[in-house]
């Protein structure tokens, strides 16, 4: 007769330590039910992971979830609790027969809970109410915080299976834990008889451990002198501490405190004894199954430990109080050679969590995989080449999960950056982006309905007033998608240049253009003065309610709110406050000027839905694309390649501006920073120092061979490359919140704070003293220029001390000698105070090239005021690397700002000197070229001359 069949008769159970959907649908757990005795499962996320990765059962199910757009945490438990529930009905007979003593399938709530009371419980309640069966056991591990767990869950009528006992201690606290939950049900007048727990013991763990302490012990030279001798306990700590368990629990639950619970129908807490299959080839594969077969125990096996008994295992009736007083001995002679049992289980606890941990990580990262696999046809796809930094990033990807950061990010906890009280409150209050998606898709049709209506009105234009965060995303998107047929026109204007502000109004008709005042704080200078300005012409042009022509959109309470419903607007956005503004591109501050030039909001939301889920907190590091890029800019920043150099296809090139606000304003500070290079020529490895990392962001049916060729010699020369591949321009929904996760990350990585802005306000200080010296004298004191020539003027202090190494006889020695002051892990900046147009930016474009190819250093370009709000705070609050050239001009025909008593020009040049104050106080190497009238014409002699 089979072993297996004649346990029962001696009073053990045995269970499966396995469970998959392929051995339920192809009728092996039934057979092992039926014809072989089994009487119950267990299963981890070890089983779960080698379930799901070694086969196609799972495909259907992982697709109609990943359609359903469900987290891949969710997807993991919609799929544990199908097997469960399926294997729980096979067993059901089993269950009922034992009358609820056997037949139960054993399901573990996530082991990243072990040390959480109200986690565990919140878990635990959920696994069992979804599973729906009588016969399921939620699996809690024995830890201190999981033993008041267990308590409340048998209180609650759930079934236990307590996991994670090694020490005689610990299981103790269980078994008196699940004594008094039933007094608590028998004190209420509750029914306890089919209240039922198992206390897993694991076994061979602790062999594994107490033989690698015993095998250093060992002395082969003087082994005659050692008594006892360490070598004769190899292999029999784990079965005679399960042995003083049993005698523990024949003692607790025994007495007159256990007899009062048996005349209710109490039922003893069975031991189960786990980790039986045999870790060691020199023991027998038996080993942790014969010597413990006693009354009410359960053994759960593997299937290779369920063959061997099945084949030649031998019964002895009650071996679990065989041979106690070898027990006792043996457990005195480890004590005597120095093991300490109490250390080797607790060091076992503390391996145990990690040892459930990597395999749940790894069950995640297959579910991520593979629910990347069902959105091949919509969504991006990520691939890096770490260059020399390969050997560097396993430890941070390590780090970050024993840290548990994406977990800690989506519960946005502000330790991640800062540990201040001060930095924490307001960190806190940044963190609204990382969840917002859901809410806006709610909010999209009310956004739709508001744009349909300003369609119908026959709006031609719409002229976004606003600056960084409010202006980047909606130019990125008039740039990449353009105006849908029969929708306004959107125009952006975030240029103080006189020039800029006519520019638009020699685009529009005053009377059919709407004007979005966008501003977080509502009080932004430039988008306040534009607006003061447009309010002013619609009124003159005789519109009877001017305010019908405006929008708002603001935080709460700001003063721009009082100011639209005093004028009249025609609606006021208000966003919620918990988003920073260039954090906000998938808010009311970009899906509004989105829907009013026609674009599908709801299509770029659920874009970027699906990048929220890539990047979900169950999502190990390794496998999620934002907290894994985030991590890589963070180590480069730390191996200096802070250059962050991107390369985009014609299609997405638009994205570049939105992008490099994002991580220059997040995180250059604190002497740190990421420098983003945007619309740089790609060039040879020859042109570059180690200082560099490169993505190429591009469109599937825009690849270029030429970049992608370029890239590889980059990569063999030992450059991080990172390729961003998009199925469409809709991904760019998936693209902005990929990038505010990865800034995100890389700030936590760096050690900053990367949700505030502390240099910005020094150059908006520095321009309202100027504009007061201006009210006062009705000139600005710009000082001498330190070298004039050729319709040129350059300026700067004459007290910085790098001035000692410029010469200064001609206007091309001092340009070329400030430029050589320029070393390796430095970048030039170009900073110009006039209007955007495509010949003068394309001569800017070629002096980028050429200082590039020359000293080797990244170049940037930055248009005033716009880069205040953006690259600004890098160039102050970032590390002294940076070499700066701010261009003025003069003004053609100047425009007077309604209710103040200075022009558009006299704020820019205000602006541009006020800068100039900033960067000058913080020593930076920096100068003014003035250009005169002709603009163009002065460029192009600065080109000649370097």
């Amino acid at each position: 007769m089979n072993p297996l069949l004649k346990l029962i008769e001696y009073g053990q159970s045995y269970w499966m330590d396995n469970l998959s959907r392929g051995m339920i649908k192809n009728g092996e757990l039934k057979k092992r039910v039926t014809e072989q005795g089994l009487r119950g499962i267990t299963s981890n996320p070890d089983i779960f992971n080698k379930a799901i990765s070694n086969s196609n059962d799972y495909d259907e199910q992982i697709k109609h979830l990943v359609d359903e757009k469900r987290p891949v945490g969710e997807i993991y438990e919609e799929l544990v609790v199908k097997d469960v529930q399926d294997a729980c009905d096979i067993l059901r007979p089993v269950f009922d027969a034992s009358d609820g003593i056997d037949g139960y399938v054993s399901l573990e709530v996530s082991p990243y809970l072990a040390h959480d009371t109200e986690g565990t419980i919140e878990e635990a309640m959920r696994l069992y109410t979804a599973v729906k069966r009588p016969n399921v056991f939620i699996k809690i591990p024995g830890t201190p915080a999981g033993v008041p767990a267990i308590e409340r869950m048998l209180y609650k009528e759930v079934n236990v299976n307590i996991t994670l006992l090694f020490s005689l201690e610990s299981y103790e606290a269980v078994a008196n834990a699940y004594i008094r939950a039933l007094e608590r049900r028998m004190a209420e007048g509750k029914p306890i008889q089919y209240v039922t727990s198992v206390a897993s013991f694991f076994l061979s763990r602790i062999d594994t451990l107490t033989d690698q302490l015993l095998g250093h012990l060992i002395k082969p030279e003087r082994s005659q002198e050692q008594t006892p001798k360490p070598e004769k306990l190899l292999g029999k700590a784990a079965i005679a501490n399960a042995k003083l368990a049993y005698q523990s629990f024949k003692r607790i639950f025994s007495g007159d405190r256990w007899e009062k619970l048996v005349e209710k129908g109490a039922r003893v807490q069975r031991p189960l004894w786990a980790s039986t299959s045999t870790k060691n080839p020199f023991y027998h594969d038996l080993c942790y199954v014969e010597p413990l077969i006693g009354p009410n125990t359960v053994n759960t096996m593997p299937a290779v430990t369920i063959k061997a008994f099945a084949d030649h295992g031998i019964i002895v009736k009650n071996s679990v109080e065989a041979d106690n007083d070898k027990t006792q001995q043996t457990l005195s002679d480890l004590r005597k050679v120095g093991i300490d049992l109490d250390f080797v289980t607790r060091q076992l606890v503390n391996e145990g969590i990690q040892k459930f941990i990597d395999p749940y990580n790894a069950l995640m990262k297959t579910l991520a995989h593979m629910r990347q696999k069902f959105l091949t046809h919509s969504i991006a796809r990520q691939a890096i080449n770490y260059g020399e930094l390969g050997s560097t990033i396993p430890a941070i990807y390590s780090s970050m999960d024993d840290q548990q950061f994406t977990k800690r990010l989506f519960a946005k906890d502000p330790l991640l950056w800062k540990s201040d009280p001060e930095q924490i409150k307001s960190i806190r209050n940044r963190l609204g982006w990382l969840d917002s998606i859901r809410e806006f898709c709610r909010k999209a049709e009310g956004i739709k309905k508001f744009a349909d209506e300003v369609k119908n009105d026959n709006f031609s234009h719409v002229v976004l007033l606003g600056m960084g965060g409010s202006s980047l995303c909606p130019e990125v998107c008039r740039e990449t998608f353009g105006s849908a047929t029969g929708w306004p026109q959107l125009i952006v204007l975030d240029n103080t240049d006189p020039a800029a502000v006519q520019d638009v109004e020699s685009q529009i008709n005053i009377t059919s253009t709407l004007f979005l005042v966008s501003s977080k704080s509502g009080t932004t200078t430039e988008t306040t003065c534009f607006y003061t300005y447009f309010y002013e012409q619609v009124k003159q042009a005789g519109k009877e309610n001017p305010g019908n022509h405006f929008v708002a959109i603001t935080d709460p309470g700001s003063s721009l709110i009082k100011e639209a419903h005093t004028k009249g607007f025609r609606y006021t956005f208000e966003n919620p406050e918990d988003i920073g503004g260039r954090y906000s591109a998938l808010s009311y501050f970009g899906l509004v000027p989105m829907a009013l030039i026609g674009i599908d909001i709801l299509s770029i939301l659920d874009n970027a839905y699906q990048m929220q889920l890539s990047c979900g907190p169950a999502i190990p590091t390794e496998s999620n694309p934002g907290a894994t890029l985030g991590a890589l800019l963070g180590m480069c920043h730390r191996y200096s390649r802070n250059k962050v150099t991107f390369v985009f296809s014609e299609s997405v090139d638009a994205f570049a501006s939105w992008v490099e606000q994002l991580l220059a304003e997040s995180t250059g500070k604190e002497g740190q920073g990421l420098v983003p290079v945007i619309s740089e020529p790609l060039g040879s490895p020859e042109v570059y120092n180690n200082d560099r990392i490169f993505i190429y962001l591009y469109t599937i049916d825009q690849e270029n061979k030429n970049i992608k060729e370029k890239l590889l010699a980059l990569e063999k020369s030992g450059h991080p490359v990172v390729r961003i591949e998009l199925r469409n321009t809709m991904n760019l929904g998936a693209e902005f919140y990929r990038w505010e996760l990865v800034t995100a990350v890389a700030g936590a990585v760096i050690g900053i704070n990367p949700f505030d802005e502390p240099n910005v306000a020094e150059s908006k200080k520095n321009t309202n003293d100027l504009l007061s010296e201006w009210k006062q004298k009705g000139s600005f004191s710009e000082g001498k220029p330190a070298v004039e020539a050729e319709g040129l003027a350059v300026y700067c202090d004459n007290s910085q001390k790098w001035l000692s190494h410029i010469k200064q006889d001609s206007l091309s020695q001092f340009l070329n000698t400030f430029l050589s002051l320029a070393r390796s892990g430095d970048y030039i900046t170009l900073l110009p105070y006039f209007l955007y147009t495509p010949k003068q930016n394309g001569i800017l474009q070629t002096l980028r090239h050429k200082l590039r190819n020359h000293y080797k250093v990244a170049t940037t370009l930055g248009y005033g005021p716009r880069y205040l709000h953006s690259t600004g705070q890098l160039h102050k609050g970032g590390p002294d690397t940076g070499i700066f050239i701010l261009f003025t001009a003069d003004t053609d025909k100047d425009i007077q700002i309604p209710g103040e008593s200075w022009s558009f020009a006299v704020l820019q040049r205000g602006q541009a000197l006020g800068d100039f104050r900033s960067l000058n106080n913080k020593g930076r190497r920096l100068i003014r070229i003035h250009l005169g009238k002709d603009i163009e014409q002065g460029l192009k002699k600065i080109e000649e001359l370097l």
